[in-house]
């Protein structure tokens, strides 16, 4: 079906859609639901490895520091050959790869730990070889049965060899609650814990709470450098694909680029429903097929179907970005991220648009010769912005920690995976509802005020994390979450597109990109997981929340040092105070009276949010002003 311009449609329950951008809304469906059904989880998973925070920070940490190092090169590969859909369809198929990689790469389980009967008080807990497994999958299952001469299932078998599985437990679950510190893992086997382990004997042992397995601690340092190098590997091939993907979107929505944030909704919806039904179906995957240490009642979960779940999502995803449509004429990877912060900059009211560049000299341009990026740094090398993107960083770093490491505090207390994906959803359901209403918030109070807001809203959501020993009490908190980042990326990316001169305007997006999804969310993860193995998940909550306190503070007081108070419009006029700094469009002046009258003769209307009218008021206002003078 075809539209009055002749663009094929597609027709869903009544509605019209352009076929292109159709596929692009399945696309950001499949591809956050195969993300959204692994990645969320892997900090757990690697808890069930045996790994600390530390080692699990470092892995998802590494994750956007490696991608956004490698955005400079892939944006330049594909402004040279041009093959846009064959990188998309490699960097997908590398995410596949890698991600399978990931999932096969298990330290050895030599012992396991087993109770000892009631009647020996002398020693309860003790070490007992692990179980034969069979590796390989359906052909080792084979080649066992063929070859072995055995038809018995490998845990019957199992069975059969020691009388002591049947008393297989987790040690984690014999601790106390006074003796147990949120976030700290795995548990370190002692003497004092197990009476037959002898360190000479055995070497250091190491067991995961909620699991049975027991790992040599050289075995889990090995798996931790193999995925760290999957991890980077997977990251620096795969990272073009969401650019190239956001090309081809904003090249479906050319002619109505506002479009873009709408069909980008579907990755939230897609990563909330793919985590939820992942939840539910943890909870009953507490069966193994292959455990060496099998055990009743455990309460280790099977994180295989997760790696099905997000190679199926992905391959789906490649199948609906065969179907893209690319152009010559198309943005490179690299520029792509500016472009998509551009489509909903119309939508800052325009009285608070230029209150914000008048707050920046916007230079004319540098030498040649000098540094694009180096020119955007010094054309941006103002304390308020200063001050501003540390803010964003610190956002970023809450990010970071929380996507990491709050099923890991949560599961030590108690939370399940079906809690994960509820909260998941309410997440994602609250980031869907702030997108249609963030702005009149920054239009009401402006981006300065509003990230004065979310560094509060921060503080507040974590020191609750600290001091709740319910996990279901978690939930009004995600509903915070959601809105608070949603709306601290929406308030960020317009504020820099708004103050950045145009010459350095691409550069300055960019950066502001590395310092939230980049240093942000990857230093967040990195430190945030050191912090943790030493001192605890509570205390962790507690000092970054004091961090966004002190940021709050802090940049509020250099503000007002600075006589710089953000953006306040509630009628929509300009405020006298600080006027004699700059003129409107950013040319330095001295106040001498007629740039008030000017502005106090123009009424600004901005009853629609960002609607701008055909004649522009500032303008006139600037324009009565030179008049005047002459």
């Amino acid at each position: 079906m075809e539209n009055h311009v002749g663009e094929r449609t597609v027709n869903i329950f009544g509605k019209v859609f352009p076929r292109d951008a159709f596929i692009c809304r399945l696309f950001y469906l499949s591809f956050f639901a195969s993300f959204g059904s692994l990645f969320p989880l892997l900090a757990v998973y690697f808890k069930q490895l045996g790994m600390t925070a530390a080692q699990a920070g470092f892995l998802i940490g590494s994750r956007p520091i490696v991608e956004f190092l490698s955005g400079p090169f892939w944006s330049q590969f594909a402004s040279r050959f041009r093959k846009q859909k064959l990188l998309l369809l490699f960097s997908l198929g590398s995410l596949v790869l890698f991600t399978l990689g990931i999932g096969l790469v298990q330290p050895v389980t030599p012992y396991c730990i087993v109770y000892v009967p009631e009647g020996n008080k002398t020693c309860q807990t003790m070490l007992a070889p692990a179980g034969k497994i069979i590796r390989g999958g359906a052909l080792g299952m084979l080649k066992e049965t063929l070859v072995g001469g055995s038809t018995k299932p490998a845990r019957h078998r199992r069975q059969t060899q020691s009388p002591l599985v049947e008393k297989i437990i987790d040690l984690s679950s014999f601790d106390s609650e006074e003796d147990t510190i949120a976030g700290i893992a795995p548990e370190y086997i002692t003497r004092d814990r197990v009476c037959n382990y002898n360190e000479d004997n055995y070497g250091i042992l190491v067991s995961p709470p909620h699991s049975t397995r027991v790992y040599r601690q050289p075995a889990v340092e090995q798996a931790f450098m193999l995925l760290l190098i999957l991890i980077c590997l997977c990251e620096f091939f795969s990272s073009p694909a969401l650019p190239l993907a956001d090309a081809a979107t904003l090249h479906a929505v050319r002619d109505n680029p506002a479009e873009f944030g709408k069909i980008r909704l579907m990755a939230s919806v897609g990563w909330g429903l793919a985590m939820f039904i992942m939840g539910i179906a943890l909870d009953y995957s507490d069966t193994f097929r292959n455990h060496p240490c099998p055990a009743e009642n455990t309460t280790e979960k099977n994180y295989t179907l997760c790696f099905v779940m997000c190679v199926i999502f992905m391959l789906a995803a490649m199948g609906l970005a065969s179907k893209f449509k690319f152009d010559d004429d198309m943005a490179a990877p690299g520029e792509v991220g500016g472009l998509v912060m551009d489509t909903r900059e119309a939508e800052v009211s325009h009285v608070v648009a230029e209150k914000a560049r008048a707050r920046v000299t916007q230079s004319e341009g540098g030498s040649g010769s000098e540094n694009s990026l180096l020119l955007a740094m010094k054309a941006l090398a103002s304390m308020h912005i200063l001050l501003f993107f540390i803010s964003v960083v610190v956002m970023g770093g809450g990010a970071g920690l929380v996507f990491s490491f709050l099923y890991w505090h949560l599961q030590d207390i108690g939370g399940s995976p079906v809690l994960f994906g509820i909260l998941s959803v309410v997440n994602h359901a609250s980031e869907i509802i702030t997108y249609f209403y963030v702005f009149k918030l920054i239009n009401k109070y402006g981006h300065v005020r509003v990230m004065y807001l979310c560094l509060a809203v921060n503080f507040f959501r974590f020191m609750a994390l600290s001091i709740l020993d319910n996990p279901w009490m978690v939930l009004p908190l995600q509903v915070l979450q959601g809105a608070c980042l949603a709306t601290v990326w929406s308030c960020a990316s317009s504020y820099i597109s708004l103050v950045a001169p145009p010459h350095a305007k691409q550069h300055a997006q960019y950066a502001l990109q590395v310092g939230y999804h980049g240093i942000g969310k990857g230093i967040g993860s990195i430190v945030g997981g050191s912090v943790i193995s030493v001192i605890g998940s509570r205390t962790t909550f507690v000092i970054y929340g004091l961090i966004c306190l002190a940021t709050c503070a802090g940049s509020f007081g250099l503000n007002k040092l600075f006589k710089y108070e953000g953006i306040k419009y509630g009628a929509g006029n300009f405020e006298e105070e600080d006027m004699d700094i700059m003129a409107p469009q950013g040319v330095p002046m001295a106040r001498d009276g007629k740039i008030t009258d000017a502005f106090n003769a123009t009424t600004v209307v901005n009853a629609n949010y960002g609607a701008i009218a055909q004649e522009d008021p500032t303008q006139d206002a600037y324009d009565r002003y030179v008049s005047t003078t002459r």
